[in-house]
């Protein structure tokens, strides 16, 4: 029998730091949520009659099966599960658009995908893009009271190579500390985007 309890991010997971603010030292917490999402088996994996061994019982946990038997089955809890039937627009608005749109409240996001070669990182990834940016043109569009400048700048690091996705011609680019803005990297062009058609393009680009 498996139990489950309400999932929160570890204490381990989530760094306090102190800041200094004209009101006085202030307390900021910066919170990681870690989703999962497990495809289902692709064509070439169903003509080889390969096996699924990821279970999703609930919305918070995957479970290993161990095909041989030998072993126990093991789960994981994470903040948030995604099955093979979840289409890429459940993840979007379950698991990123909250983090997406918290950008243009000031907050800083961070997005990305991590897993295994062929695990299905870019397509996700791509559908989230998508419609990241239609959300936010749309919350644009619906707070005309504010001013919105909107920039994309994007890089690779590969092989410990930094190459700019916008300008590839300008060679290895260097990292350099900022007494201000802390880490860059020089001479990596930063577009202001005109509209969301333009952005998309720019992120075609980079592809």
């Amino acid at each position: 029998m498996m139990t489950t309890r309400e999932p929160v991010t570890p204490l381990a997971k989530i760094r306090t730091t102190h800041t200094t603010t004209p009101g006085g030292t202030k307390v900021r917490e910066e919170k990681i949520l870690v989703t999962v999402r497990v495809r289902p088996l692709s064509t070439r994996e169903l003509a080889g009659y390969d096996l699924i061994s990821w279970e999703c019982p609930d919305d918070h946990t995957v479970v290993f099966k161990n095909p041989s038997d030998e072993k126990p089955s093991s789960s994981f809890t994470f903040d948030k599960v995604f099955g093979q039937n979840c289409g890429t627009t459940k993840v979007y608005r379950e698991g990123a658009k909250d983090v997406a749109l918290s950008a243009l409240t000031g907050i800083n996001a961070t997005i990305f995908a991590y897993g295994q070669t062929s695990s299905g990182k870019t397509y996700t990834m791509r559908g989230i893009t998508e419609l990241a940016i239609d959300d936010i043109y749309e919350h644009m569009r619906n707070n005309p009271q504010r001013d919105f400048a909107l920039k994309i700048s994007a890089l690779e690091i590969y092989n410990e190579t930094v190459v700019d996705l916008l300008n590839r011609s300008s060679g290895p680019l260097r990292l350099l500390d900022d007494p201000e803005k802390g880490t860059i990297v020089e001479k990596l062009v930063e577009e202001v985007v005109k509209d969301s058609q333009h952005l998309k393009h720019l992120i075609s680009v980079c592809e």
